[in-house]
């Protein structure tokens, strides 16, 4: 019975023994299984982490050209502006030219003959002034008369180009 007893007890110990080293296994299995799953986790944790950095980098970046973009088509406009604003520039000077080429002296007097009816004037209507050489006031005089008729003749001038 010894003999059996001893037998029981090695079987007996045999399979807690076993059993022992299957319950080592799983729980090896199981930290090895959840080390793997925290490996994982950390893993698509940096994956995100990625996609999240190379998604802001991308946006920023576009962001950026899209700018750069508006500040080129900005420029090619304000570009097209000033070539129209010489252009526009170039031809008031032309016209101006062709205006100021126009008002002749005897043109200005053809347009007020035949516009205005004005006529030259006659021998009743014009006014000799003599002028005493020595007189400084006389020559002060003859200067503010000289100057009073240019005057008027600018002024006519400019009345006529108005009305044009």
């Amino acid at each position: 019975m010894a003999k059996e007893a001893s037998v029981l007890y090695d079987d007996d110990f045999l399979e807690e023994l076993k059993r022992r080293e299957v319950e080592e296994e799983i729980i090896k299995k199981n930290e090895l299984r959840k080390e793997i799953s925290k490996q994982r986790k950390l893993e698509k944790l940096k994956l995100v982490k990625r996609l999240i950095f190379v998604s802001v980098f991308c946006g920023i970046s576009i962001i950026l050209m899209c700018g750069y973009v508006n500040i080129t088509a900005e420029r090619a406009k304000l570009a097209k502006l000033q070539n129209e604003l010489k252009i526009q520039s170039d031809i008031n000077k032309e016209l101006k030219l062709q205006i100021d080429g126009k008002f002749t002296l005897s043109e200005i007097e053809r347009i007020a003959t035949e516009k205005y009816s004005m006529t030259h004037p006659d021998s009743s209507q014009v006014i000799y002034v003599t002028v005493d050489d020595s007189s400084s006031n006389n020559k002060v005089l003859a200067k503010k008369d000289k100057a009073n008729y240019n005057n008027r003749i600018f002024s006519i001038i400019n009345f006529i180009k108005k009305l044009f």
